[in-house]
């Protein structure tokens, strides 16, 4: 009994050392799927970035305002030459918007003489501010000239078409005066006359108000101009309707 008792063992011992040789295997597929280790440490390596001076801050400004500057002055001299080309700009606006442009075209070249020889980073920021807020070229001058432009152009045609509704009007008189009717001859000269009112209201409350603008009242507004050529556009809108109407009426007349 006691023999068999030790063979039980012997073959419990036996089972269990064939598990453990089961496990070797396992451990090596463990360890060869585990990245080996270097013996030597890995050191990464970073970039530091050094800041940069206030030298080299100071160059960047004044190089990018002086780019700035640049590029302003070559559009106000190309819209400067364009002045000097507008044939159907009134004398007096020809000559404000001239003498305006040139105004800012002086004060940008004085403001990048001044911007060249700053020292400090100070005086370099206001300095580059103000080529914005002391301009304002672009969102301001330019779209100013524009407008004016428009409204003076426009006043050609209002004022070559109210010329025109009189002689229309002299016409259908004296037709009246021969017996004919005119009854909707004069309805439709009515609403021409009327087209031409409103154009010409528009296009000349819009040169003025906007020639006395300056760039100053654009940093209290910068709605300002909002609107503006949208006006223009129903001007202009109302001086092709007359237009259509005085050819209408011009072949009415032909008829009788």
């Amino acid at each position: 009994m006691k023999r068999h008792r030790n063979i039980i063992r012997i073959s419990v011992i036996a089972t269990v050392i064939s598990s453990l040789s089961l496990i070797a295997p396992v451990s090596t597929v463990l360890a060869a799927a585990t990245p080996p280790t270097s013996s030597t440490s890995t050191t990464t390596q970073t970039t530091t970035t050094s800041k940069p001076t206030a030298a080299e801050r100071l160059a960047t400004i004044k190089a990018k305002g002086a780019a700035e500057i640049t590029q302003r002055l070559a559009s106000l001299n190309k819209m400067a030459s364009r002045i000097s080309g507008l044939t159907k700009l009134t004398p007096s606006d020809k000559a404000y918007l001239s003498s305006e442009v040139n105004t800012q075209i002086s004060g940008l070249i004085s403001l990048q003489s001044h911007l060249a020889s700053d020292t400090t980073l100070s005086q370099a920021r206001t300095d580059v501010h103000s080529i914005i807020t002391g301009y304002r070229v672009y969102v301001f001058l330019l779209p100013k000239v524009w407008l004016i432009k428009v409204a003076d152009y426009q006043q050609v045609p209002e004022n070559n078409l109210n010329n025109f509704a009189g002689k229309l009007q002299l016409r259908i008189t004296k037709l009246q005066s021969s017996g004919k009717d005119v009854t909707q001859l004069q309805s439709e000269l009515n609403s021409m006359k009327t087209q031409i009112t409103n154009a010409q209201a528009i296009s000349s409350s819009m040169e003025q108000k906007v020639l006395a603008l300056q760039p100053s009242d654009y940093n209290s507004d910068h709605a300002l101009l909002s609107g503006d050529m949208d006006q223009l556009k129903t001007a202009h809108s109302d001086i092709q309707a007359a237009f259509q109407a005085a050819k209408t009426i011009v072949t009415q007349i032909k008829s009788m």
